[in-house]
């Protein structure tokens, strides 16, 4: 086997230039590849195929071809004709499937006055008006323009919208800009930091495009998929390239120092190649197969996610191992006239201040680490595109509009069989006593249990009748995705149990977001057993301990807990997907800096008593885990800020906070483990070896620190 990689190494080097022509053109191929991957941004999409959201979405397509609303209009400053007129250019806009407004439930042609002013009121306030409108999502975008420029034709005031439609468009819309804004203000930070760090301007540049090229293979290789979520989109590049970066600074670093013992070249490619392979191996394995935890979700955005990542962590492997010392050996001449002497100083009193700081951030954390994991059982959830808003931005100010003048608005669609009347106005007449419920519509309600299907008019009866199923919209006055909203679900698919048992479906936007409620514990489990055997049992073998993998998790999922509770103790609410996939993320891509700390100290441990190992240990490795998780922290914070998707920036929040928090418990939580546990490490790994000179100051040592 060794033989084997040895001339796998030997040919990639011998055949320099045609590892390069054949890497461009898989570059070109994977560039051209990556518009043709399209984008999904409908949760619903991801809901597995038995949960009852996704049946009745099925049964819907198959029976009716009136849509479920999905969006809501407000136009203000119109007339009742105004408000007519607008309701027939609507229907009439391509990319518009369905529309209700007053003169759906009322005949306008009657004076208001003679009906009930609580239905009236739902759809009319003053000069006012709200449509309930179905968006095709695939044309959304340039229907919400036409329905914008119609109103102002007629003389609209004001025009607002909101609804799962309305979020998606504008996340579709904005995406691929903030994609790019991210993408740009990273490399920058990245550079900076690479230059701090390095000991040739050119370094940089090197790392850049080495992981650049491995972006772009994976970016454009998503096509196999033929589409992948949003989120995945906008989190799949910046991450690569931030959980990656150190990557290459092994291998020029592994290079450097064969160079510095007087091999060629080379030679000391060769040996680099050898060294670094074992040591980024092993830290892209955890990560890979942490990204790989979250398919075990069930809701299937976490395996959409999941393979994307992973898949990026074998490029960036394959990248820095091959391409990145060919690129060292074309570009050695230009390395050695932008060398520069290090800019950063050694980090020995740094480590010395991790000590003196280990002992009451010990205490610290041994005080909060129960009330955190009991905090991030029990957040806030948003789960569906609802959550997509940013408060401050147009959508949510448009949102809070029509909430101020209509109240929370929202329809959702049932269907049962059709023909049985009786039956079917019972069931209305429950559903209409249900909390939170304002309107009904059905064929018993629209037109009457008493008249013949075959007296009316068709295009009426498709809407209401279709297939064998009747058609029932139900309006409510219900916050998406509040409590309130779950619980009135919940009542309403009990009443479509009694009456129609296993033969009603409900669909809505809420109706998904309840759906993924129910599976949030279940994931959030699955996920956790998955990350943690899984990297378990690649630290198992990296490092041949018993305690040591049970050390390193702990310290990683207490920095997990606490970055999940932060949003509970402050009252915030947290989106349910960065709440399920950021636990595999963290502990993906931040159990790295505890693993580069380990080593160095099993490694320093053997001609060192403990306190003299831990602290060369921390001064050798900081400025890898500095610059290793800064990049993610800062990277994490720019999806934070820039992005205007609520889910996105969210998870970027989570993703910043949780790798400053895992460096922190890196820095200062694993020494004390490591320090109090020596004997216990030494007893459970195989040929410790540790140091057994006597130090008797090294116990009062570590008391006064």
């Amino acid at each position: 086997m060794q033989s084997f990689i040895d001339k796998l190494f030997r040919g990639a080097l011998n055949h320099r230039r045609a590892v390069i022509i054949v890497a461009l053109v898989l570059l070109i191929a994977a560039a051209l590849c990556i518009p043709g991957v399209k984008i999904n941004y409908q949760f619903s999409d991801y809901l597995p195929e038995d949960s009852a959201s996704t049946i009745s979405l099925h049964k819907m397509n198959e029976t009716f071809d009136a849509p479920t609303p999905n969006a809501q209009v407000m136009v203000e400053g119109l007339s009742l004709m105004q408000a007519s007129d607008l309701a027939t250019q609507m229907e009439q806009t391509q990319g518009v499937e369905d529309v209700m407004w007053l003169g759906t439930t009322c005949d306008t042609s009657v004076p208001l006055e003679t009906y009930d002013p609580d239905a009236v009121a739902a759809w009319k306030s003053g000069d006012t008006y709200l449509y309930q409108v179905a968006l095709d999502t695939t044309q959304a975008s340039a229907a919400m323009d036409s329905i914008e420029g119609a109103a102002s034709a007629l003389g609209a005031r004001d025009v607002a919208m909101a609804g799962d439609a309305v979020n998606s468009a504008v996340a579709a819309g904005s995406s691929d800009f903030e994609i790019q804004l991210i993408m740009i203000m990273a490399v920058i930070v990245i550079l900076g930091l690479l230059l701090l760090t390095s000991e040739a301007w050119f370094e940089p540049v090197l790392f850049l495009s080495v992981i650049g090229v491995s972006i772009v293979y994976n970016l454009g290789t998503n096509i196999i998929f033929g589409e992948i979520s949003f989120i995945t989109q906008m989190c799949a590049a910046v991450l690569q390239l931030a959980v990656s970066m150190d990557y290459g600074i092994v291998m020029l670093h592994a290079f450097r120092g064969f160079r510095a013992e007087g091999l060629s070249s080379y030679d000391a490619a060769l040996a680099a190649m050898h060294k670094a392979a074992s040591v980024i191996a092993s830290s892209a394995a955890t990560t890979f197969f942490g990204f790989l935890s979250l398919c075990v979700m069930v809701f299937l955005i976490g395996a959409d996610m999941g393979v994307v990542l992973a898949k990026g962590i074998v490029f960036s492997f394959l990248c820095v191992l091959f391409l990145l010392p060919i690129l060292v050996l074309a570009s050695e001449k230009v390395l050695a006239k932008t060398a520069h002497r290090k800019l950063l100083p050694s980090f020995d009193t740094f480590a010395k201040w991790c000590l003196r700081l280990a002992v009451p951030f010990t205490i610290i954390v041994a005080l909060i680490t129960v009330p955190a994991y009991l905090g991030q059982r029990q957040p806030n959830f948003v789960y569906g595109a609802s959550s997509f808003v940013e408060p401050g931005s147009q959508l949510y100010e448009d949102s809070n509009k029509i909430e101020e003048v209509f109240g929370a608005n929202e329809s959702w669609v049932m269907l049962v069989p059709e023909g049985q009347w009786g039956t079917e106005r019972q069931m209305v007449d429950e559903i209409e006593n249900v909390d939170g419920v304002t309107s009904v519509t059905s064929y018993v309600t629209a037109v009457s249990a008493n008249i013949p299907e075959e007296f009316v008019p068709q295009d009426s009866l498709s809407q209401l009748v279709s297939n064998g199923y009747s058609r029932i919209v139900i309006t409510t006055s219900l916050m998406g995705e509040s409590q309130e909203a779950f619980d009135a679900i919940q009542h309403i698919r009990d009443i479509g149990n009694e009456f129609y048992p296993q033969q009603n479906y409900l669909v809505g936007s809420a109706v998904t977001s309840y759906d993924m409620s129910l599976i949030v514990n279940e994931d959030s489990l699955r996920i956790m057993l998955a990350s943690v055997i899984t990297i378990g049992l690649v630290l198992l073998l990296m490092f041949r301990s018993l305690s040591i993998p049970l050390i390193l998790l702990l310290t990683i999922e207490i920095s997990i807990w606490v970055n999940l509770a932060i949003p509970y103790f402050m009252g915030e609410t947290i989106q349910y997907i960065g709440y399920l996939i950021i636990s595999a993320i963290m502990l993906g891509a931040t159990v790295d800096y505890t693993i580069i700390l380990t080593k160095s100290y099993l490694e320093k441990r053997r001609s060192m008593e403990r306190r003299a190992a831990m602290l060369a240990a921390i001064s050798d490795s900081a400025i890898t885990i500095l610059t290793s998780s800064i990049i993610l922290t800062i990277c994490g914070a720019l999806i934070g800020v820039i992005s205007s998707n609520g889910v996105i920036a969210g998870l970027g929040t989570l993703i910043g906070r949780g790798a400053f928090i895992a460096a922190l418990n890196t820095f200062l939580l694993l020494p004390i483990l490591f320090l109090l546990l020596d004997k216990v490490v030494e007893k459970t790994t195989w040929k410790a070896r540790f140091f057994q000179g006597t130090d008797p100051s090294s116990t009062q040592n570590l008391e006064k620190e």
